[in-house]
């Protein structure tokens, strides 16, 4: 199993859904993006040193708060704003569509640690 159907089925098996995610859930799994990127990085797991978050994140909200889609974006020396993890309005939840396993990685890695922080 990929590693990114691996955080597909956690996520189901911690028994979430969009209903279950705030714009401050967003945030904090954010903050876990940022920091397992960054140490993949240092520590050469990744393609170049250079990947990281960007600041634009794409959101929809329902009117009490609970998400509706939702996409992350992340840049490197060479591109900018691929995305990182995107909620899609089907309740898909895609991860890093353009990148090799090694570049997920961290991404996935980041994923499994924010589903297990909000139960």
């Amino acid at each position: 199993m990929k590693a990114s159907e691996t955080a597909r089925e956690h996520f189901k098996n911690k028994g979430l859904s969009y209903n279950d995610i705030t714009e401050g859930d967003i945030c904090t799994l954010v903050m876990l993006l940022n920091k397992h990127i960054k140490q993949a990085s240092k520590d050469g797991r990744m393609s170049t040193n250079t990947m990281r978050m960007s600041q634009k994140i794409k959101s929809k909200f329902t009117t009490t708060g609970k998400l509706k889609e939702c996409y992350l974006f992340m840049n490197s020396h060479y591109f900018t704003q691929r995305e990182c993890i995107s909620f899609n309005d089907d309740g898909f939840i895609g991860f890093c569509g353009w990148a090799d396993d090694r570049n997920t990685e961290p991404v996935v890695n980041a994923f499994i640690e924010w589903c297990d922080s909000i139960v």
